[in-house]
């Protein structure tokens, strides 16, 4: 059972409905964009890419460069891990939670990366100062904007803590036999080329990230598929079961009652805000340095994200309810049970595949929460004080590769309430007094990526 009392799964289950009617609050607000603007999306991808690099200022990235990095925070091992943890604690029907976050959770990010673009700063050296912060300061005022940037850094933080953990630990498994790394080993390699990639800046960093995301989202989600298809007969009763369970409680092998509203809403959406991370803000600080100045196009760039997140996460938790390695009561809960999935499917390549995706989403998710701590440390500090950081993110990043972090786990849900509660009342302040500065209508030569 989780280690949350039942009093603190109501509060959670209040928070969490409160976000998704926060979310279809925007989604009304902002007339549903995430359906008006879908057919310009991909035209809209594709100028993005085509646009000149050699334009690009030493502060800035190109926007298809801003969306992947903001990608690789969001399909992180959250997405693998995060389902797994909502099915078995919220039943099957948790999936749900999944999708809505994802639908209307895009236009809350929308909404967040349009306000970024339109209210980021510049320094004197044309350094950009871009995130959440510049519009909280201006929306509510510049306590809030601290507030944020202070729990963003410690958020960012444990993140990555508990992700370097999760890699640690899928890396020294008995599974790889001869191949297994050590913790210590591990933790060292890969503190060592965090540290190394965020020195180079924002350049750097998105060039990573441009060239990981395609590379993982594809091995990940092309090996999911086949599965999915390898029991496509058992398909429609998994989805049945999904939806009974969403109102019904459901029994595990252990004989534990799981499943209905509360449970599966507490636990699919409030994994579901930390898979997409829309509302959360964090996806702003990437899109801040895109090269270009029309909020509502990098915007709709940004929807990609959320997208591709829920996507993922579901794809993961029909994997697992598919193979019913979720019930297995001789896996330990998380990445074991999708490693056992895949195992089943592809032999010891399934076990090969699930050490690479997770190798390739920790990394992607370390650094770009890596580099998003950075921007809310620099917002409460000096850019002369970031060493101190850099210091405190990759003795953190090491401790969590070789310990066990739950108490991470759990700290991570705390602050990122206190994230997400001021900075989402400052999208519906937003939407319900200015929604009409990133509606403007439907033309293609509005779009300037």
């Amino acid at each position: 059972m989780p280690k949350f009392g039942l009093l603190v799964d109501y509060v959670m289950f209040i928070m969490c409905l409160l976000i998704l009617i926060s979310s279809l609050y925007i989604s009304f607000k902002m007339k549903f964009v995430q359906l008006r603007f879908f057919p310009y999306l991909l035209k809209l991808i594709q100028r993005s890419f085509k646009k000149n690099s050699s334009v690009s200022s030493s502060h800035t990235i190109l926007p298809y460069k801003a969306l992947f990095t903001a990608m690789s925070t969001t399909l992180g091992i959250g997405s693998i891990v995060g389902p797994i943890v909502a099915i078995r604690w919220g039943g099957p029907g948790a999936l749900v939670g999944f999708l809505l976050t994802a639908f209307f959770g895009s236009a809350v990010t929308y909404t967040e990366v349009g306000l970024c673009v339109k209210y980021r700063g510049q320094k004197l050296n044309g350094e950009i100062e871009g995130g959440p912060m510049q519009y909280l300061k201006q929306i509510f005022s510049p306590f809030i904007a601290k507030w944020y940037a202070f729990f963003g850094c410690i958020v960012m933080t444990a993140w990555s803590s508990a992700q370097a953990n999760q890699l640690g630990a899928i890396l020294d498994s008995p599974l790889l036999g001869n191949y297994r790394l050590s913790s210590f080993v591990s933790g060292t390699i890969l503190t060592a080329v965090i540290l190394f990639t965020l020195l180079g800046g924002i350049k750097r960093v998105s060039s990573f990230s441009s060239k990981l995301v395609p590379m993982m989202f594809t091995l990940y989600v092309g090996a999911s598929s086949l599965i999915i298809l390898a029991h496509l007969a058992q398909l429609p009763a998994v989805l049945s079961l999904i939806i009974q369970s969403m109102f019904t409680p459901y029994s595990l092998v252990s004989g534990a009652a799981i499943g209905g509203v509360t449970n599966a809403m507490r636990w699919g959406i409030f994994k579901g805000v930390q898979v997409t991370e829309a509302g959360v803000g964090t996806q702003t600080i990437p899109h801040s340095m895109a090269q270009t100045d029309d909020p509502i196009a990098q915007g709709m760039l940004a929807m990609v994200s959320t997208y591709t997140a829920g996507l993922v996460a579901f794809i993961s938790g029909l994997v697992v309810l598919l193979t019913d390695t979720w019930q297995s009561s001789e896996l330990p809960l998380g990445i074991s049970m999708m490693a056992a999935s895949f195992q089943l499917h592809f032999s010891y390549l399934g076990v090969g595949i699930i050490v690479v995706s997770t190798a390739l989403f920790a990394f992607g998710t370390i650094l770009g929460n890596s580099f998003n701590g950075s921007q809310c440390f620099q917002y409460i500090a000096s850019s002369k004080s970031l060493h101190f950081y850099y210091l405190a993110m990759a003795a953190m990043i090491f401790w969590g590769t070789i310990s066990e972090v739950e108490l991470v786990w759990s700290f991570v849900d705390i602050a990122l309430l206190l994230l997400v509660i001021p900075h989402m009342a400052a999208l519906i302040c937003f939407a319900y007094h200015r929604s009409s500065e990133l509606l403007l209508p439907l033309k293609k030569e509005n779009f300037s990526l």
